[in-house]
């Protein structure tokens, strides 16, 4: 018979820490005629992207919904010395996960009449929710009830190696440091900016991070960062990668919330 566990148990789960060869791969990020460091003008700390809000806002449905739990694979991890691994151990780990914890939680308040002002969304690559003019950010949370072409990618999100991108360059007292900083977030500020939409992120092999845009003028605020590996258990939660991927996707379904016009 399979394991059911709650919801917050399953995401309490965390991948395994992944080797990283820095090969002599370029640490600068994506450049575009469209977006530079320059954009970003202020950031700020997003205080209330934390495990207490969250529990706030969702305890009943984390402790009541049921989901068949995994276990994260045990073998050692591979190595990752590209944006292409990352990805796929992303997709690996994670991603499949995130997908079946929001079908869980949006069945859970449906069945019970709470879906309210709720849109159910979906989360995979980014190609699969509407590409403006071409630009495609690594993943999207969407409305699986649309044309691909018009759906708006309601909370973008993008991959990057921990040696390209880290939360502690904005401290940075080398400049090279600092502007590379701000060129990944100018990236997903271009793409939340595309799509009008309030919320993404940057994960890196070490860290997630949550973006929440305050403007069309470069203002976002940023979550402290949520290892990579972080892991928790049902009666002592952590904030892990897991459940705050969960989280952004629930405030994507949030139709008052998700669209920053």
């Amino acid at each position: 018979m399979a394991n059911q566990v709650t919801l917050l148990a399953y995401l309490q789960h965390g991948p395994p820490t992944l080797p990283v060869i820095d090969n002599g791969s370029s640490h600068d990020n994506t450049t575009s005629k469209s977006y530079s460091a320059e954009d970003i003008s202020q950031v700020g700390v997003w205080s209330s992207f934390n495990l207490n809000t969250i529990m706030q806002q969702f305890q009943p449905l984390l402790a009541n919904a049921r989901i068949e739990d995994e276990a994260m694979p045990t073998s050692p991890p591979q190595a990752i010395n590209s944006e292409t691994g990352l990805q796929q151990r992303f997709s690996f780990y994670l991603n499949a996960r995130v997908r079946r914890s929001l079908r869980v939680g949006f069945h859970y308040l449906a069945t019970n009449n709470q879906l309210l002002n709720h849109t159910v969304v979906s989360f995979a690559e980014g190609s699969l929710a509407q590409m403006v003019n071409t630009y495609r950010p690594d993943t999207a949370y969407f409305d699986s009830n649309l044309p691909t072409l018009t759906r708006p990618n309601r909370a973008p999100g993008e991959l990057k190696p921990s040696y390209k991108w880290s939360l502690s360059l904005r401290d940075s007292p080398a400049s090279k440091q600092t502007r590379e900083f701000k060129q990944a977030l100018s990236q997903v500020n271009y793409y939340m900016n595309q799509h009008k939409a309030r919320f993404g992120f940057i994960l890196t092999d070490r860290e997630l991070v949550a973006i929440r845009r305050l403007d069309n003028a470069g203002s976002m605020e940023l979550s402290e960062s949520i290892p990579w590996s972080a892991q928790g258990t049902q009666h002592q939660p952590r904030l892990t990668v897991l459940l705050a991927l969960w989280y952004l996707g629930m405030l994507a379904s949030d139709d008052q919330q998700w669209s920053l016009p």
